[in-house]
């Protein structure tokens, strides 16, 4: 039988060498009868060596991907660790989507509190008989720039009567479906956007009232707002916190999830 030659027992040294580059369990299996195939593809003398080293180094990319991919699938594919992963990625959803939510409508809902009672003391004043000119602030309000509280007095058509604010030299008026429906209820709370273009938008939290006795009996409205820029800065300052938060804990559950499932995984006997 003759001796291996110095470059094949080199080669066969670097082939056993990738060996240890697949799975325990596999190696333990098939490494052997890999080897094995490895110095009878060798001592093959109608096989050429470029042939042979493409063919090699061709079937380990593939069957080393092949056999990773098996491994984390059967790794990582357990009920158990699908089922937690899960439960805990939508624990996380909600937790973030809670994060975004609440101090969004906290600070929603608080933007309102200056206008309620603006409205609900210009109201009050206008019943008592006050002129709206009167009652209304003399002091213009620039609603495209201002953070300022404004309020405007409108007749029973939506028509205003006394105004602080001024939009392009203009006092602004709410859109008439408004109007109905604080003839029905009495009072309205809205985000308010008289200007619309991305950049240039103006967005009011608004409070508008119903008011009965305006100049000797005419019913009417009372409006209060201020720019909302501000209030919108702090809620996308929030929206990003609640976001970053979220991608975190997915990052801790994917994390987790990897560690545990790599320290549990099944091992050959």
């Amino acid at each position: 039988m003759s001796q291996p030659t110095p470059e094949a027992t080199r080669l066969e040294s670097l082939y056993a060498f990738a060996l240890r580059f697949y799975p325990a369990h596999f190696r333990q299996a098939y490494g052997e009868a890999m080897r094995q195939a490895f110095r009878d593809a060798r001592a093959d003398t109608a096989l050429c060596h470029r042939t042979l080293l493409v063919t090699v180094l061709s079937d380990l990319a593939i069957s080393l991907t092949k056999e990773h991919l098996a491994m984390l699938r059967d790794t990582f594919a357990r009920p158990i660790l699908v089922f937690n992963a899960v439960v805990l990625t939508a624990l996380a959803t909600g937790l973030a989507l809670a994060l975004y939510a609440i101090p969004q409508s906290v600070l929603r809902q608080g933007a309102n509190d200056p206008q309620i009672a603006l409205a609900s003391d210009l109201a009050a004043r206008l019943e008592q008989g006050v002129a709206p000119a009167t009652a209304v602030p003399s002091a213009s309000v620039d609603i495209a720039r201002s953070l300022s509280t404004f309020v405007i007095v409108y007749d029973d058509q939506g028509h205003p009567i006394a105004s602080q604010a001024e939009l392009n030299g203009q006092t602004p008026i709410p859109p008439a479906g408004v109007f109905s429906n604080v003839r029905q209820r009495g009072e309205e709370r809205l985000s308010w956007q008289p200007v619309l273009g991305a950049g240039h938008s103006v967005r009011i939290a608004a409070v508008i009232e119903r008011v009965e006795g305006i100049n000797g009996g005419q019913s009417g409205f009372v409006l209060a707002g201020r720019n909302m820029r501000e209030v919108e800065s702090r809620i996308s300052q929030v929206s990003q916190m609640a976001a970053l938060t979220w991608i975190g804990m997915l990052g801790v559950i994917l994390l987790g999830t990897i560690l545990f499932g790599w320290y549990t995984r099944p091992r050959p006997a």
